[in-house]
């Protein structure tokens, strides 16, 4: 019962993390929501590993260890993103929408990733398409930052 409570925690903070984000490349109000729900699914995966290591298998282990690993990595660069936000000497910074759009690829992606992996167990279409779909969001992220450019400061 616990796991699939946090198990949803994460995934609605994940949801929301992503839609709040995607708001908050063009409304800097957004960005307060879209950061603590990112911290907060990274929370929720957290406890969700701490919940059952013991019952995981090595491969199960370090497939957790790595997510965790990213879901660090991303609130580091939405410290970053936030940082850049709130600089008053920026006027408008790509580095904000590299910061902003590199977590919101990862959630995207990852939110494809574990689908895959959940109807097909199938590791190898997982990673593929997690590699495709990380160079697609790439992508657009570099098409974005051309057209909208980061918000202002103020």
């Amino acid at each position: 019962m616990l796991h699939a409570v946090l198990i949803a925690l994460h995934a609605t903070a994940g949801l929301v993390a992503l839609n709040a984000g995607g708001l908050a490349i063009t409304r800097r109000r957004a960005f307060g929501l879209y950061f603590w729900s990112l911290a907060g699914c990274l929370g929720a995966l957290a406890a969700v590993v701490a919940d059952d290591w013991a019952g995981r298998d090595t491969t199960s282990r370090v497939t957790s260890l790595a997510f965790l690993a990213l879901g660090g990595f991303m609130l580091c660069r939405a410290v970053q993103a936030r940082r850049v936000l709130h600089d008053p000497s920026t006027e408008s910074s790509p580095r904000y929408l590299d910061h902003l759009g590199f977590t919101l690829v990862a959630l995207l992606d990852a939110f494809v990733v574990i689908a895959i992996l959940d109807v097909t167990e199938l590791g190898w279409l997982a990673a593929t398409i997690g590699v495709a779909g990380a160079a697609a969001g790439h992508r657009a992220l570099a098409s974005t930052k051309e057209r909208v450019g980061a918000p202002r400061p103020g």
